[in-house]
């Protein structure tokens, strides 16, 4: 199980290489960079708050933070080391899943500890630096341990257990008041002296391990608070109940109190003011909270976003996330009705009870706030297909009964999908003959055939993301450009094809002015986004660009570069929207030289068709590593169609040579690779800079 769980997230890191995504998860990163990099860091966590204040007024729990930290510190500031940890943890909490599904449903239950090691989130969360990579492994392991302790009374184990309660609290504050649950549990299971006493021990190991940072934070910080204040704007964000502009308000009115108190009480009192005078507000939140929890993400992504992603990640998240989950459901809900009991059985249900009122009810919820159930629900499966294979066990009335409901629930989350799906598949297979007349350079027949296509999902932009891909990839940019924008109207805003496609076929057009318009709107929406992503679905739906030269961060880089990170120039960002990472001024030190550019990742990518024909071409990257790296002379290696150099780069901004390319199949793709650095204030796992690539016929 341990070696199962551990290759697939091992496979996925390295195949996938994914860096950082959105915001989230360089709010710990940068956390804990801050940490590690001050030269008092225990001084520094023990007296300020300052490395987990999230959104400038609220605090966030501690332990993850110093987690990372830790690594950080004891291996320096790269994500490589932290992530083959998490793998690990997680490989550990894919083991607890299996013990609680054998304690659910026997021997057979091991098969809800492979269901986790494959679940897809779970493999790709190993990835981010986000609390669920400790809070997992830790809460998992506090379930075992209160379930092992029922079966077999121990001290030892009843203290223990409490403490990783404790531990996963720290980590993720939801799991707090689980520790009162899990102790009055332990004493109505038993109702004697005995187990009294092994719940207050569950309790005392928790409160060892919480009370000390509440200390802290009255007596230090002067900010009496449990673990954290955010649980207050969470409450207050998910409940508030009305308009944004009158949300707006509120948050000026919580941000200006005088002190965090103040801002708490506020808070709290908005989100209570907005359940008691919009009670149908409210109910329709939970109803809208139920559903998106159990909304099917690969589906979603497929069918309603219709989002440009490679046909493997489609793939694993229709199998290996969207299936698994709802088998999960459908089994997990006679597990509750009709389950076996054991401690394990009640175990599952207190915290998977508690943990939905509090995300569906109390507070909002996220995809990735799944993290926390499925371990639970996927070994409640086990339990729940277990009784289904008794043959005594499923003529029981409670078991047919869960049986229909669970089966009920699990058609319900697939039904919103049926329509889109029927329609998406029918238009797929009507758009075939329609980019093959593309292809072939029969404008009108293709234009027709698309429309047909299009009649039957007439609400989906992808019939003509297909044709403007077709035309794109055959030297057509006008034809391109109006089968994108006539289904541009048609996207939601996390599709990016359109404001991807457009500033290339406007400038392809000598449209000047419309591409650099495009371009800036395409660089706000990487900074606002992020960048990695949409460089690769530029990647695949443009061609490479007919240019001798390309200018990085240019906005005109589109599809011609891959394995960068944002666009960057003289002047700064257009829109930074909730970035985590500092400004140049704030980080200190030098000024950036000027002009626009990219930082690569530890791999990148750059490809062009040239415009001028020769058999074998000389191409100039112009590199360096100038500050905020704090890599002086790194060592870059330079391949393409068998050359390949290897450079020692400097501070200052040089052209570098590699001469004697050949174009394969037109195109004339440069490979680099690239050692890494990482600084608070900056992406993660940043490379070289690099300004400009540029073709010329070989000299010789």
């Amino acid at each position: 199980m341990l070696g199962l769980a551990l290759a697939a997230r091992l496979l996925f890191l390295l195949l996938a290489d994914q860096p950082l995504l959105y915001t989230h998860q360089y709010t710990y990163f940068t956390s804990a960079l801050r940490i590690a990099e001050h030269p008092h860091p225990l001084a520094y966590v023990w007296s300020s708050d300052e490395w987990r204040t999230w959104d400038q007024h609220w605090t966030i729990a501690p332990l993850y933070h110093l987690f990372a930290a830790a690594v950080f510190k004891l291996f320096g500031a790269h994500l490589l080391v932290l992530r083959l940890i998490q793998a690990v943890l997680d490989a550990v909490a894919a083991v607890g899943v299996a013990w609680l599904g054998r304690r659910t449903a026997g021997p057979r239950g091991v098969w809800a500890g492979v269901a986790y090691a494959c679940y897809w989130p779970a493999v790709e969360m190993s990835t981010w630096t986000m609390t669920e990579n400790l809070h997992t492994v830790l809460f998992v392991s506090a379930v075992v341990l209160l379930a092992l302790e029922s079966e077999r009374p121990s001290r030892a184990v009843s203290f223990l257990g409490g403490v990783l309660v404790g531990l996963a609290a720290l980590t993720r504050s939801v799991s707090t008041v689980f520790l009162g649950l899990a102790a009055l549990r332990r004493a109505w299971a038993e109702r004697t002296r005995a187990g009294l006493a092994a719940a207050s021990l569950v309790l005392a190991g928790g409160a060892c391990v919480i009370l000390p940072w509440t200390a802290r934070n009255a007596f230090v910080i002067h900010e009496p608070v449990l673990i954290e204040s955010a649980a207050f704007e969470n409450i207050w964000y998910a409940n508030h109940l009305v308009d944004r502009e009158t949300f707006l308000q509120q948050e000026r009115e919580v941000h200006s109190q005088p002190t965090p108190a103040a801002k708490r009480s506020k808070a709290l009192g908005f989100a209570l003011q907005g359940i008691a005078a919009r009670p149908l507000a409210f109910l329709d939140k939970v109803r809208a909270n139920f559903w998106h929890f159990l909304r099917l993400e690969g589906l979603h992504n497929l069918l309603r976003i219709e989002r440009s992603l490679e046909p493997w990640r489609h793939l694993g998240t229709l199998l290996l996330d969207d299936l698994v989950f709802v088998a999960c459901i459908a089994l997990f809900v006679p597990f509750a009705v009709a389950g076996r009991p054991s401690p394990a059985r009640q175990l599952i249900l207190l915290w998977c009870a508690y943990y939905l009122f509090m995300v569906v009810v109390v507070f909002h919820n996220e995809i990735r706030y799944r993290s926390a159930f499925v371990p639970f629900a996927l070994a409640g499966a086990a339990g729940g297909a277990a009784v289904l294979c008794d043959a005594a066990e499923r003529a029981r009335l409670r078991v047919r009964t869960g049986a229909l409901a669970g089966i009920a629930l699990a058609l319900s989350m697939l039904w919103p999908f049926a329509g889109p799906a029927a329609r998406a598949v029918r238009a797929w297979h009507a758009m075939r003959p329609a980019t093959a007349s593309a292809a072939a350079g029969d404008r009108v027949t293709a234009w027709l055939r698309t429309e047909r296509a299009a009649a039957h999902d007439p609400s989906s932009p992808r019939p003509w993301f297909l044709l403007a891909r077709a035309f794109a990839w055959h030297d057509q940019p006008q034809r391109a450009l109006a089968a994108l924008l006539r289904g541009a109207p048609l996207a939601t805003a996390a599709n990016w094809s359109a404001p991807i496609g457009r500033p290339r076929f406007w400038r392809e057009m000598d449209m000047d002015h419309d591409a650099r318009r495009a371009g800036r709107h395409l660089d706000r929406i990487s900074w606002d986004t992020d960048p990695w992503l949409v460089l690769e679905v530029a990647w695949r739906d443009l061609p490479p660009p007919r240019t001798d030269e390309v200018v990085l961060g240019s906005g005109h880089d589109y599809g011609a570069v891959r394995g960068f990170l944002h666009p960057r120039g003289a002047e700064p960002p257009i829109h930074l929207h909730r970035l985590e990472w500092n400004r140049y001024d704030r980080i200190g030190g030098p000024q950036p030289p000027p002009g626009t550019h990219r930082w690569s990742r530890h791999r990148a990518w750059l490809r062009l068709r040239p415009a001028t024909e020769a058999p074998t071409y000389d191409v100039t990257l112009v590199m360096g590593s100038p500050f905020p790296s704090p890599l002086e002379a790194p060592r870059v290696t330079v391949s393409s169609d068998g050359v390949t150099r290897t450079f020692a780069l400097d501070r200052e901004l040089r052209p570098y040579l590699l001469p004697g390319v050949r174009a394969t199949s037109g195109v004339v793709a440069v490979r680099l690779s690239a050692p890494t650095w990482s600084r608070a204030g900056e992406p993660a796992d940043q490379g070289i800079r690099v300004d400009r690539i540029a073709l010329a016929p070989a000299s010789r």
